[in-house]
């Protein structure tokens, strides 16, 4: 009789021990169920928010770009006076108006505080129309590069855009740079390079730097001072440049609708389009949040396409 209650008492702790490994085992499942289910609305709620400021941004730059149209016609003679106070202060001015020729305003919309400033297409360096010069000093200037690298990265930009790389030469239909990303596809280009000067090229139009309406960056590299960068070679563009400005529609490849095609049949039919750049800071609570740069067809007075900016160290409400 011992010896039978002695193996149900074992049965029994057996039992017991695999009840309590099984609830353990249960509490880590849980554990791990609510803790990949808090990653998840973390992340839902991440990217709530930057759909949210993209939209802000989006909404700022199309008021920004109706105030700056309609600038010129309020302002009258008081305004040339803040004009010149505001380009005095530079581009960390407060006060709303023209800075540096460049319309900046603030705004408040859906809980954010929002920097607007209009640029005009010019006020970036062309992918498709600017020269070796300009695309050189930006490289060493702001990118980091060597002379050597420079040089070598300048050269590859003028031959992809002139199709005469063998990337570029592949493609059909092709309309020269579409996107600053396609940096990246130039020979010779690094990463780190492209991150530092990414947001200081445009691929919507093959019109020179003009440096009276361009950031305060791209102002200290090309100062008025600089005759070569105002010079006629200023303009690289040539014969053979297919830019997306150049002219010509884009038909689809073989008929077939895909993400390529639409993006070159959309970049063809704003060909000839003057744009206009908005650049956009967000700040909640007096932090900045986010920069954004939407671009802006003139004529057809509608966006056309948006970035996510790097953050400045420097920017303030």
């Amino acid at each position: 009789m011992r010896g039978l209650e002695g193996k149900v008492g074992r049965e029994s702790g057996f039992a017991l021990a695999l009840l309590m490994w099984m609830i353990a085992g249960m509490s880590l499942l849980v554990t791990a169920v609510i803790h990949f289910a808090q990653d998840d609305i973390g992340l839902a709620e991440r990217r709530l928010n930057e759909a949210r400021e993209w939209s802000v941004a989006r909404g700022l730059a199309m008021l920004a770009v109706r105030d700056a149209t309609l600038a010129p016609y309020a302002a009258g003679v008081e305004a040339d006076e803040s004009v010149e106070q505001d380009v005095k202060q530079g581009e960390d001015g407060d006060s709303s108006g023209q800075i540096g020729h460049v319309f900046k305003k603030r705004y408040e919309l859906e809980g954010y505080a929002g920097v607007a400033a209009v640029y005009p297409a010019s006020g970036y360096i062309s992918l498709n129309g600017g020269s070796e010069y300009e695309l050189q000093r930006l490289f060493v200037a702001v990118g980091g590069a060597t002379e050597l690298e420079s040089q070598k990265m300048a050269s590859g930009i003028v031959d992809y855009r002139n199709g005469k790389s063998p990337t570029s030469a592949a493609m059909d239909d092709f309309l020269g740079f579409r996107s600053r990303e396609e940096l990246l596809n130039v020979p010779g280009m690094r990463k780190s390079v492209y991150d530092r000067v990414k947001d200081y090229v445009q691929a919507y139009e093959t019109s020179t730097l003009d440096v009276s309406r361009t950031s305060r960056v791209l102002r200290a590299i090309f100062g008025a001072g600089d005759a070569e960068s105002s010079s006629a070679n200023g303009r690289a563009t040539s014969g053979s440049n297919k830019g997306v400005t150049g002219g010509g529609s884009a038909a689809l490849a073989d008929g077939l609708i895909t993400f390529e095609s639409v993006n070159r049949a959309r970049a063809a039919s704003f060909s000839g389009n003057d744009f206009s750049a908005v650049e956009v800071d967000l700040f909640v609570d007096g932090k900045i949040r986010s920069r954004h740069r939407v671009w802006v067809s003139n004529s057809r007075n509608n966006l056309f396409s948006s970035e996510r900016l790097s953050l400045r160290e420097d920017a303030t409400s």
